[in-house]
């Protein structure tokens, strides 16, 4: 172990989990082993995953359900989301997640109190946070999004973007300080409502 607390292995000494100060491979396992990864995205302390196939894959803390496994139990090693159709890319936000098929829909899971996720789950997909707030543990389809052919999707800490075939820009959740733009299309406006899980 050096001065700074490193080992020679990379990961660093002290308590709590490890860290890792250089990259390392992660592990596939059970029946994802041998999965090639096409994609990644990182949230605040989740993790996702597309295999090439479109299998979508969540590890990291389980709280608000940012996984989409159906619970909010942390996972340290890939789980594969029951999403049931191939996944095109994925994001990542504060405690929220979302995902766009290779049909063309959109689906968000996790913490949606500022209505992030753009959707208002059904009740089988919801739970209570430990924080005593509805979230949605599993991925729930963004209706209000079905017409508009997603080409990218981001999550920032509270508030999410798609951007649409058309080049539209359409944003949801938190917007303080401006993040969701001025000339954007709302999702809000689109419904009616700001549509939330929470």
């Amino acid at each position: 172990e050096d001065a700074g607390g490193a080992r020679p292995d990379g990961s660093s000494a002290g308590s709590g989990a490890a860290r890792r100060l250089t990259p390392a491979r992660v592990a596939l396992a059970g029946g994802l082993a041998g999965g090639k990864v096409a994609s990644a995205a990182g949230g605040r302390s989740h993790s996702l995953a597309v295999l090439r196939g479109g299998q979508l894959l969540a590890f990291g803390c389980g709280e608000a359900g940012r996984l989409g496994l159906g619970d909010q139990r942390d996972r340290p090693t890939p789980s594969a989301v029951p999403l049931g159709e191939a996944v095109a890319m994925t994001a990542a936000g504060g405690a929220h997640s979302l995902a766009t098929t290779a049909g063309g829909r959109v689906y968000a899971f996790g913490d949606g109190r500022q209505g992030q996720l753009g959707v208002e789950p059904p009740g089988h997909a919801t739970a209570m946070s430990a924080t005593g707030h509805r979230c949605c543990v599993l991925p729930a389809w963004v209706e209000a999004l079905a017409a508009i052919s997603p080409r990218a999707v981001a999550c920032g800490g509270d508030f999410s973007l798609v951007v649409a075939h058309d080049g539209s820009l359409y944003s949801f959740g938190a917007n303080s300080f401006g993040r969701r733009g001025r000339h954007t299309h709302a999702l809000g406006e689109m419904r009616g409502d700001a549509g939330r899980c929470g």
